[in-house]
């Protein structure tokens, strides 16, 4: 008898799919100077908020996969989720007010990378949770991979504080491999859970 599909975990595909191209749209449109003043006015603003939303709808829905699938899921996942969360609850909270009127913690989140490095942190340690499992590791290699691309795309962000390497067109290469490894994991998990 197969796994029943969970509607949940395909949702959280469709959501970590769309993650990866409103990513990849918000880095491409905020910062290209030859941009209409409408998008960046509209669009960008927009982007800015999608993004960390569906980042959090597809930990939710990969959680719920990993967790139904192969029994409640260990201690190790559960925090690598945890961590996801907060990095896109951290994501939204920038997105919606000011980063000079932000409070405590959240003042000090536009130097430590934003929300991304606890996003990156998150999937790196669910992936290394999923992997450990009696799971098919395709899906936990994907998802670890891209903690990992998203982990060199912000430490060579030259916007970034902790900067290792200050090279934009690297920054650039591991950003859009980032949205293409979310897109990618994302189908997967739709797949699987269907």
């Amino acid at each position: 008898m197969g796994i029943p599909s969970s509607p949940l975990a395909r949702w959280g595909g469709v959501a970590a799919c769309l993650g990866g191209i409103s990513y990849g749209a918000y880095g491409y449109f905020s910062d290209n100077p030859d941009v209409p003043r409408l998008v960046i006015t509209a669009v960008v603003p927009l982007l800015k908020l999608a993004t960390p939303a569906l980042f959090l709808g597809g930990l939710v829905g990969l959680h719920s996969w990993v967790g139904s699938r192969f029994g409640e899921g260990g201690h190790l996942e559960r925090a690598g989720v945890v961590l996801g969360l907060l990095g896109s609850v951290a994501g939204l909270l920038g997105g919606m007010m000011d980063e000079e009127h932000g409070m405590g913690l959240w003042a000090m989140l536009p130097h430590l990378g934003g929300g991304r490095t606890l996003l990156y942190t998150g999937l790196t340690v669910v992936g290394v949770a999923t992997l450990s499992k009696d799971a098919p590791r395709l899906l936990g290699a994907l998802v670890l991979g891209s903690g990992a691309l998203g982990w060199v795309s912000l430490l060579t962000d030259p916007g970034y504080s902790g900067i290792l390497v200050s090279m934009k067109s690297l920054h650039v290469a591991f950003a859009a491999l980032f949205c293409l490894s979310c897109v990618v994991w994302g189908g997967v998990l739709f797949s699987e859970a269907s």
